[in-house]
């Protein structure tokens, strides 16, 4: 008979669900400038999430695909986002607009993030316009 005490042990699980993004800086140019940069997720959820990209700004900026999902078999599997500038006729003050692209999650452990825990992308489109003064009589 075994006369030792016994061990119990716990251990308790602090790591938090996050995005990895690729990138946090884009620049492209404003009449069809295309960028690019990944997502994946840090761990294995415990069912499907889905990563939505928005833009800050429909107007300058557009993603593609707007989500994106990740399952327990391709979560570390990095998925492609495109941002394409959108060609406008405003002249901006500094030459350039810029945009934010923000990311949720929902499902799979994955809800809830902190601002920290999903990066966002700032993406500079420069401009392509030039201001003029018309005159007429």
């Amino acid at each position: 008979e075994d006369s030792r005490p016994g061990v119990s042990v716990t251990v308790n699980d602090d790591d938090e669900a996050a995005l990895v993004v690729s990138e946090s800086t884009l620049s492209l140019a404003e009449a069809g400038g295309i960028g690019t940069y990944t997502v994946q997720l840090n761990g294995v959820p415990t069912d499907e999430v889905t990563v939505t990209a928005t833009s800050s700004d429909t107007g300058a900026a557009t993603v593609s695909p707007a989500s994106l999902i990740f399952t327990t078999e391709n979560w570390n599997t990095v998925q492609e986002v495109t941002v394409t500038g959108i060609n406008d006729d405003l002249a901006n003050d500094e030459g350039q607009r810029t945009v934010t692209i923000s990311h949720t999650a929902s499902g799979g452990g994955y809800d809830n993030l902190s601002e920290d825990s999903r990066p966002g992308v700032s993406v500079t489109v420069n401009d392509d316009d030039e201001a003029a003064l018309v005159v007429s009589e």
